[in-house]
């Protein structure tokens, strides 16, 4: 995937992938191909939410530790 890419375009990508395949009029190597660059954009997306779930985490025990210390930034 290009480093460019972000979760919304790749969740806008999808959706056209999967708009062709409702449609039914791909040949059966057009609707394989649709579905592996679907999925793939779908790997970026949950790595993506993997990553911001991580995040969340970390900035959350920093949040417990400070109130708990009073200093987030004695690591």
């Amino acid at each position: 995937m290009s480093n460019e890419l972000t979760f919304e375009s790749a969740h806008e990508q999808i959706n056209a992938y999967v708009e062709k395949l409702e449609k039914g009029n791909l040949s059966l190597e057009e609707s394989m191909e649709c579905y592996e660059k679907a999925f793939k954009l779908m790997e970026f997306c949950y790595k993506q939410l993997d990553d911001c779930k991580l995040r969340i985490t970390e900035i959350n025990e920093r949040f417990e530790k400070l109130n708990k210390t009073g200093d987030v930034f004695d690591d």
